[in-house]
């Protein structure tokens, strides 16, 4: 279980140089087709912050085509990491593990104004009383298969409301989103490719699901849920299976059939468009696809984000080996 004293750092007596401390925040205007993200990832073994916020508006692989990137990956660690402002204009605070605040004002007269509410409990991926898929923290690493930077982990849909201004046109922001917030070893090396989807409907219906990731095996065998949670009126019930397919043009996801199998055995199917893409690089070893997506349930449409995370150490040069077996 998290609680408000989680916002803080977690720092061990020894501090190995890959650790990290990271929350991640996203918000849209589904009207506008716009979607951006918040990023931060202290590494106090070595003493720097990155900050990435990214905003985007059109299904593209061209950095250039994005309204706005302000990513840095060498800034001072603040002292405290649940309140800090950083040279490059991002002011941020946690006032606790349910509620934030975000500003960040920017160069080409772009700004953000959020405050970010859960609308649940932090869904702590190793508490067994949350997560039918639970495992202890010290066998996550290995046994979840996604790497040691999930052994300590939550997920938590949340209610994004605020301004933000992108290079001189105001907006209003209010949506349903989810964030995620992690500390531990995050190696650059190691892990597995992954993918994090969330589909939001209203404060009250939301589903959010972490999947191991094999884009070279068949279309139906590519996702293996390993955690995720379906929020039904109100009340979170924990995933203990799912299934998901996924059509992707190069590298980006454009459609989506997502079931989430809650802890009572009822079946949540849902199916996604992505209307806007971008590719991140937060760090130097991955490569992220990332999507806005509008989902159908019955005749519900909601919204949500989609990250699907590949290894450049690991994937890089398969090619190679598969033109060698050809």
């Amino acid at each position: 279980m998290f609680t408000d004293d989680d916002v803080r750092y977690h720092l061990p007596e020894a501090i190995p140089y890959n650790w990290a401390e990271t929350s991640f925040f996203y918000f849209y205007v589904p009207e506008e087709n716009i979607i951006g993200l918040f990023y931060i990832v202290a590494r106090p073994g070595v003493g720097t912050m990155i900050n990435e916020i990214e905003i985007w508006s059109e299904l593209s692989n061209d950095l250039l085509r994005a309204c706005y990137i302000d990513t840095q990956q060498n800034l001072p660690m603040p002292e405290r990491f649940e309140k800090f402002t950083l040279p490059n204009g991002t002011s941020y605070e946690a006032k606790g593990i349910r509620s934030y605040r975000i500003d960040h004002v920017g160069s080409f007269d772009t700004e953000l104004h959020l405050d970010v509410v859960g609308v649940m409990p932090p869904y702590d991926i190793h508490d067994p009383e949350m997560d039918p898929l639970a495992l202890p923290h010290e066998e996550a690493a290995v046994a979840s298969g996604v790497g040691a930077s999930f052994s300590a982990h939550f997920d938590m849909t949340t209610r994004v409301t605020g301004t933000m201004k992108i290079r001189g046109r105001d907006y209003n922001v209010d949506c349903i989103a989810t964030m995620d917030h992690s500390f531990g070893v995050r190696s650059e090396r190691g892990g597995h490719p992954m993918a994090w989807i969330n589909a939001n409907f209203s404060e009250n219906h939301a589903f959010h699901g972490i999947w191991k990731f094999f884009p070279d095996k068949p279309l139906h065998e590519q996702y293996e849920l390993v955690h995720g949670y379906a929020l039904i009126d109100g009340k979170v019930r924990g995933a203990k299976g799912g299934r998901m397919i996924a059509r992707h043009l190069g590298r980006v996801a454009v459609s989506y059939e997502m079931t989430i199998i809650d802890a009572d055995d009822v079946e949540h199917k849902m199916y996604g468009t992505a209307t806007a893409s971008h590719t991140l690089q937060p760090y130097g070893y991955v490569t992220v696809p990332v999507t806005l997506v509008r989902w159908h349930k019955g005749e519900e449409i909601g919204w949500g984000h989609s990250q699907e995370v590949y290894l450049l150490h690991k994937q890089a040069g398969l090619h190679l080996d598969q033109e060698r077996r050809a």
